[in-house]
């Protein structure tokens, strides 16, 4: 996965800037019905970051909490103008921010590193056959396996 660093990003309206310094870890689409809701779409692509290196340059998010299927609360950030999703921070792994790929300025260079959710997949979605496919959340032995081979 290469992308330029820093890489920056936003909202639709530009209230909303951010601003990484260091490069994603890795990029996950997720296919649970909280993340259909929340983009909109059939799936969220997501980036994962560490939290020290992400700032906002304009602009505060605003969140609201959904109570996943594991029992933990994931924060939903978005633009309160203009609505854009922005991305997520969840109890479960505080240190990370998850940056939504349609708020970045510049995606090209992503690519998925994993599917979660896959259970929840609409028939007519296509999955990427050569990644690992989880049909629930992935472990988080998993999760710490993918920050170790550096996604």
């Amino acid at each position: 996965m290469a992308i330029s660093v820093p890489f920056t990003g936003g909202c639709g309206c530009g209230a909303i800037r951010y601003e990484r310094s260091a490069a994603p870890l890795f990029m996950v689409k997720c296919h649970c019905q909280d993340c259909q809701r929340a983009s909109g779409s059939a799936f969220a692509t997501n980036v994962w970051v560490p939290v020290p290196a992400l700032t906002f340059t304009k602009g505060e998010p605003k969140y609201y909490g959904v109570k996943g299927f594991s029992g933990n609360t994931v924060y939903r950030s978005f633009c309160p103008d203009c609505g854009l999703p922005l991305g997520a921070k969840a109890d479960a792994v505080p240190e990370f921010r998850m940056l939504s790929v349609a708020s970045l300025d510049d995606p090209s260079g992503l690519e998925p590193v994993m599917e979660g959710w896959t259970s929840s997949a609409h028939p007519w979605d296509i999955l990427h056959p050569d990644i690992p496919q989880f049909e629930t959340r992935s472990t988080d032995e998993e999760v710490q396996a993918l920050l170790a081979s550096g996604g």
